[in-house]
């Protein structure tokens, strides 16, 4: 297979650097004083306790110089920021609600309502005020708790004093004093004792004016025994996803192939990603029992809520609420995670789109095919070497019989023969025609197990396609009256067949159920025999379908029922093209592969963090900021008794960059890591690494960051690891590992052991290193271009590290990897 290719034309440049007009509410005077600060807090309403801790922050950072290691700081001015922006005089909870400008910026970000609605919790910064949060309603019943900061010192005030700069104080750096001056947004999350949140938390953050800076503020308490960590959604081995022409195993899937999306077209399938997995999968099953599909709780289904299309009627006979058609088909569907589903809610099942009218595939001819995959058989004559169509029915089918002769009188141009067979009440009709016999094996293959259409018919408009259809419930269907309407019935040996006509009924208008009938050993006077399995597409004709409403481009499927089964394997999911879905089993999911270019982790931002005995968080960022801008964060943790911390950082974008996440192990048992990437491209300094502090015993901390400089870029790592006396029994281990790929780049290296306990197991390695001629010559002497190739060996060098990474992040940061590398050599 050809080596993937990539279009990398926009090296150097940030390519989401757009902007809105700017409309504001409020909007401070540049520069920064006392006046501003308070101003600041009474535009917010705060408390007078945190008015003053914002004072005490202000009078530290004018007392303390600029830093003069690390990165060149020389280009901010300070006096040339401003310091707040409201850009709304509400916070809202539908994304609907937020205004046009801001809500169409995060949409040209990439971050479109559905992926925005799976989150189990999303808020949404816009300059310095968050415009948009929500949580799901199941984590609030848990006492969990995530909102914007403002709201936090607002709502819940005794616990953000307990905590608010106890992690990170003002005095411990300069800009962390700027911040805790002029803070505005940021998220509070806290998770009580023993929950465990396996849903995305997490916020969007964007700067749209010019000289602006944003001062977020982010504080995570987990309680004792509580979990926040992201897991990716996916599928099991064996669930299927549609083609077009059919379904196939998601495992069977590969780079290149298409599927289809929500919309019912196609899109290219840009990586498939498989792990292990253990524990429940939610199985859905609707109406159509058939159609049934099993996935990760987390993964998200494209549904409407059935508690949102609601008519209360008045108690009578012991009805129950039911479902407004007008609400329901005017409803916007949404993502939903498969663990919060309910019975009642309604899937989304898309109608594939056709390709286009095919003059060559006349009336007739799809007419005479319907009845080929009904009755039909195409063979060569095993004696006299001729190629053969025949059809059989049964004699009381006059109408069928004739038909078929006038068809194949027409098609071939040829008489047919016709063979009554007295003894069964059957009639055999026949032609010798080659073009016809391989006509027929081309589009619907041979075999009743074994009969599919072929990716050319099921590309036709509903309209052209409609006299197949005709056919083949003439030959092979049949018809009883209900008192819901005509329901009507083809079997089919083939599943294949089944589903395909399935999807032929849905262009045509028709939701049709399949239905299977086991087959197995039989006796029939007195002969064993073996009956295939059945498939039974059954519809209704003439009247609305029960439960399921088409809402034009899609049916709305209500689920019938929803269990949780156990499951020890493998679990697959797809990158797919915008809009970043594909179809089980006929319904609508994402693929979890949301582009996230900066989560949590912005201009002069702080994070703290408190991870409570027993408890575990995992706090993942991928930032890609504009080359203007200044990043510059401090993160920490303080990790108590047997608890876990890990932080994930990813660097590619801004100007600067000086971001150190830190553990502090403050608890015999505890445990932190950190994994750092950094790639810097021109005019670029990425000075980040991590810091791990261990003061107890039998502490563990684990360091690895990977650097990648380009193009006269510059990266550093910056770490302390210190071990205070009585730490005994601490092991820590510290990978670097730096790639430089030209002569105009640089890498730096600066290691802090400060070691003061005899009894500890200390690791540390470091490596410089730069894409070699041999690896250059070995994969372009196999086809594959040079800026491809250097690609290739940059992302081997990341991948120990970016698989931990869960699966949209690491799908996320190869490529963007990808986009850094373009034109790198050469």
């Amino acid at each position: 297979m050809a080596a993937e290719t990539f279009d990398l034309s926009e090296l150097g440049t940030y390519k989401y650097g757009f902007s809105m007009p700017e409309r504001y509410v409020y909007k401070a005077r540049k520069g920064l004083s006392r006046e501003i600060v308070e101003e600041i807090s009474w535009l917010k309403g705060e408390p007078d306790w945190m008015r003053e801790f914002r004072l005490r922050a202000l009078e530290i950072f004018l007392a303390k110089p600029m830093p003069t290691w690390g990165a060149d700081l020389s280009g901010i001015n300070f006096d040339d920021i401003y310091y707040y922006i409201k850009p709304t005089d509400k916070k809202s909870r539908s994304w609907d609600e937020v205004p046009e400008e801001i809500r169409r910026t995060f949409e040209l970000l990439g971050i479109p309502e559905a992926e925005r609605k799976f989150l189990a919790g999303v808020g949404a910064q816009y300059e310095s005020e968050v415009v948009y949060h929500n949580l799901q309603e199941h984590l609030r019943k848990l006492g969990v708790i995530f909102v914007d900061t403002d709201t936090a010192v607002r709502e819940y005030p005794d616990l953000v004093r307990e905590y608010f700069g106890t992690v990170v104080p003002p005095d411990d750096n300069k800009f962390a004093a700027l911040n805790s001056a002029v803070w505005s947004g940021g998220s509070f999350i806290y998770v009580p004792p023993g929950v465990h949140v396996d849903l995305p938390l997490q916020a969007y953050f964007r700067i749209n004016a010019q000289n602006v800076g944003q001062f977020e503020r982010t504080l995570i308490i987990a309680e004792e025994g509580a979990f926040v960590h992201y897991v990716e959604g996916c599928l099991p081995a064996g669930e299927q996803v549609s083609t077009g022409d059919r379904w196939v195993n998601i495992e069977a899937v590969k780079p290149g192939d298409f599927v289809v999306t929500e919309t019912g077209r196609k899109a290219k399938v840009r990586a498939v990603m498989v792990r292990p997995y253990r524990g429940d999968l939610i199985e859905i099953q609707p109406v159509s029992r058939y159609n049934t599909f099993r996935l990760t709780p987390e993964h998200p289904v494209l549904v409407v809520r059935r508690e949102d299309v609601l008519v209360r009627r008045r108690p009578r006979n012991g009805w129950r609420p039911e479902v407004d058609t007008r609400r329901l088909l005017q409803a916007r569907p949404m993502y939903v995670p498969a663990g919060d589903l309910r019975e009642g809610d309604f899937l989304v099942f898309p109608k594939v789109q056709a390709e286009g009218y095919h003059p060559a595939f006349t009336p007739e001819l799809l007419r005479l095919l319907g009845y080929y995959l009904a009755e039909g058989s195409a063979y060569v004559h095993k004696t006299l070497r001729q190629p053969v169509v025949a059809f059989s029915f049964g004699e009381h089918e006059v109408h069928a019989i004739e038909e078929v002769k006038r068809l194949i009188q027409q098609v071939t141009g040829k008489k047919p023969q016709v063979v009554h067979i007295r003894g069964k009440h059957a009639v055999t009709i026949s032609v010798y025609s080659r073009e016809l016999m391989e006509f027929c094996l081309e589009h619907a293959g041979k075999g009743a197990a074994n009969k599919q259409l072929s990716e050319a018919i099921m590309a036709l408009p509903p309209e052209q396609v409609a006299p197949l259809l005709e056919a083949y419930f003439a030959g092979d269907g049949n018809r009883s009256l209900r008192r819901s309407g005509e329901l009507r019935r083809i079997a089919t040996a083939s599943e294949t067949l089944a589903r395909q006509i399935q999807e032929l009924l849905a262009r045509q208008g028709i939701y049709a159920s399949i239905q299977v009938r086991k087959g197995g050993p039989d006796d029939i006077r007195g002969r064993s025999i073996r009956r295939r399995d059945q498939f039974i597409i059954t519809w209704t004709h003439g009247r609305r379908m029960g439960e399921v409403r088409d809402a034009g481009d899609y049916f709305l499927v209500p689920i019938k029922a929803i269990r949780r089964v156990p499951y020890d394997g493998f679990v697959f999911n797809l990158d797919v093209e915008e809009p970043n879905s594909y179809l089980v089993r006929g319904f609508a999911v994402h693929n979890c592969t949301a582009p996230i270019y900066t989560t949590d982790s912005l201009h002069s931002a702080v994070v703290e963090i408190i991870v409570k005995p027993g408890a575990r968080v995992r706090y993942t960022t991928i930032q890609n900021w504009s080359t203007n801008v200044y990043n510059l964060v401090t993160k920490r943790a303080v990790v108590y008794r047997d608890a876990v911390m890990e932080w994930v950082d990813c660097n590619l974008g801004s100007k600067v960059t000086m971001k150190y996440p830190s553990v502090y192990l403050m608890e015999p048992g505890a445990r932190g890591e950190i994994l750092s990437i950094a790639f810097a491209g021109r005019g670029q300094h990425q000075d980040a690494g991590g810091k791990a502090i261990h003061a107890a015993p039998h502490t563990r901390s684990r360091i690895i960051s990977k650097s990648i400089s380009k193009d006269g870029g510059r990266t550093s790592y910056r770490g302390l690891v210190r071990v205070y006396p009585g730490a005994e029994g601490a092991t820590v281990s510290v990978n670097c590992d730096a790639l430089i790929l030209d002569e105009i780049s640089r890498s730096d290296t600066y290691p802090y052991m400060e070691i003061e306990e005899d009894n500890v197991t200390i690791g540390h390695e470091a490596t410089v290193s730069k894409i070699s001629d041999e690896q250059l010559f070995y994969l372009m002497s196999r086809g594959i271009p040079q800026e491809e190739a250097a690609a290739m060996i940059v992302t081997g060098f990341v991948e120990p590290l970016v698989k931990e990474l869960p699966m949209e992040y690491a799908v996320e940061m190869n490529r963007l990897i990808r986009l850094q590398m373009s034109g790198s050599v050469g």
